[in-house]
Formats: C-alpha cells, sequence, structure tokens
C-alpha cells in the first residue's frame, strides 16, 4: 500500500500526524478520527496492526539504507539501516534538523542537483560521493511516482544506499550452515567474495595452497557451482539478512 493509499483510507475530516524524534525525523504517521466518531483508547496491539506501522517495520527488515525526501531537502522518511550510516561521521551525507546534507561543498551541489532533476523533471542519478578513493559512496537518486506524499507535497525522492556489509556477512553464515560448510571453509568463501585470490588465502590463512585448493574444492561441491565465479556470484545474489531489529 502506497503513502497515498494510506491518505486517501481515513476519512476526510481526520488527522495524519506524524511524530517527530529529535533529529526532526518522521517516526510514523498515526490516525485520529473526528471527535464525534473517535473510539476509545485501544491497546498499543492495535495500533501495531496498522498499515504504516508494518510499512516501516518491513522498510527496517530490508538490507540498505532508504531515505524518503521531499522538495528542499527535507527528510519524511528513514529506515534503521539509513539512520545508523548517516549518523557514521565518515559517510559523505548527514541529517541536519532534519534535512539531508553533504559535508562537502562539491557533494551539496551535486546532490542538490540530483534532488532538483528528480523532483522537477523525474530523472534518475547515480551519485558517487565523498573523498577519492575507496571511501567515496554510492548513492541512487529515485524519483518516487508524483504526489506519492500527497496531492500538495510537491513530490518526493527516494534515496538509496549501499548495501550494507553487516547484512551481507549475515546472510554468507547463513549460506554457509545452510551448505554445512566448515569454518575453514566458510573463511574460505568470505575471503573469495572480499575478492582474494586462492595464493592470497594461502599466504594470509598460514597453510599450503595445496588445502585451499582442497577447500575451494568442499565449497564447489557443497554449494553446486562449477567455478570461483559462481560460488561468489551464489553469495552475492543472497536476499539480504538483518540481525535483530531493534
Amino acid at each position: 500500500m502506497s503513502l497515498l493509499e494510506i491518505s486517501h483510507s481515513v476519512p476526510s475530516q481526520a488527522v495524519v500526524a506524524g511524530g517527530i524524534d529529535a533529529s526532526g525525523l518522521h517516526t510514523g504517521w498515526h490516525y485520529s478520527p473526528p471527535a464525534a466518531t473517535r473510539p476509545a483508547p485501544q491497546r498499543n496491539a492495535a495500533a501495531a496492526g496498522q498499515p504504516e506501522h508494518w510499512l516501516a517495520a518491513t522498510l527496517d527488515h530490508v538490507g540498505r539504507g532508504l531515505v524518503v525526501v521531499a522538495a528542499g531537502g527535507r527528510v519524511v522518511y528513514a529506515n534503521r539501516l539509513a539512520r545508523q550510516a548517516l549518523d557514521e561521521p565518515g559517510h559523505p551525507l548527514e541529517l541536519d534538523g532534519g534535512q539531508i546534507t553533504a559535508r562537502r561543498a562539491g557533494d551539496g551541489q551535486a546532490l542538490a542537483e540530483a534532488l532538483d532533476a528528480a523532483l522537477r523533471r523525474g530523472l534518475r542519478r547515480l551519485l558517487n560521493l565523498g573523498h577519492a578513493g575507496d571511501d567515496r559512496v554510492a548513492v541512487a537518486v529515485l524519483p518516487l511516482p508524483p504526489h506519492a506524499m500527497g496531492p500538495t507535497t510537491g513530490g518526493a525522492v527516494l534515496l538509496s544506499l549501499p548495501l550494507a556489509r553487516r547484512t551481507q556477512d549475515l546472510a554468507l553464515q547463513s549460506y554457509a550452515r545452510l551448505c554445512d560448510l566448515t569454518q575453514a571453509e566458510t573463511a574460505v568463501l568470505e575471503a573469495l567474495v572480499a575478492g582474494d585470490r586462492p595464493t592470497d588465502i594461502a599466504k594470509d590463512k598460514g597453510v599450503a595452497m595445496s588445502t585451499v585448493r582442497t577447500q575451494i574444492c568442499q565449497l564447489r561441491l557443497k554449494t553446486g557451482s562449477h567455478s570461483i565465479r559462481e560460488i561468489v556470484q551464489r553469495v552475492v545474489g543472497l536476499p539480504p539478512m538483518l540481525g535483530v531489529v531493534q
């Protein structure tokens, strides 16, 4: 159900309001019916069944940060991984007074232009933000359907952050258990997914190259793969899995 469908499912005189946390983020949508028809207070279990609550809970299971931004850079919603990522000092983006901003001036201009292009012309952009080198972060800027947040909001944009590494780790560990891999075979699989060569793995683990070859053969056998490339592709294609949702 879209946010527009949620807003259309309540009476026209009702009030839909979002809670605001200390950073200015909307923490949820709360339906308040007209006073004449307002029912008696119900337990929290009833509120938890409303679409906006399970929608927010669902987005917290997505293995990447998602941020919904309205005109002017105002953040309407951010899932848990997005809030965690934007709180990290090394991330090129941050939350400032309920707005999404860039830490570097050059990134700020690129972000503003991408948001404007998405809002006004419906264009998608892929930004590469941060300092040059391994610290750069790719951010997808995706226009949402017109009036997705309501007919008078002026549109909204979805910022999609990179897949969180910890979700890849959990998925890999779960896959290793599913395939009955040993601890040593799992360590080799992790190294292969990280891009290490078999010779590097043998050197890092302090074992003979023949040992690593045997472990790779076991990986191919247990995962039903024909090559190292296929093994890595299987792991990279796993659905993201988060740990305990807070």
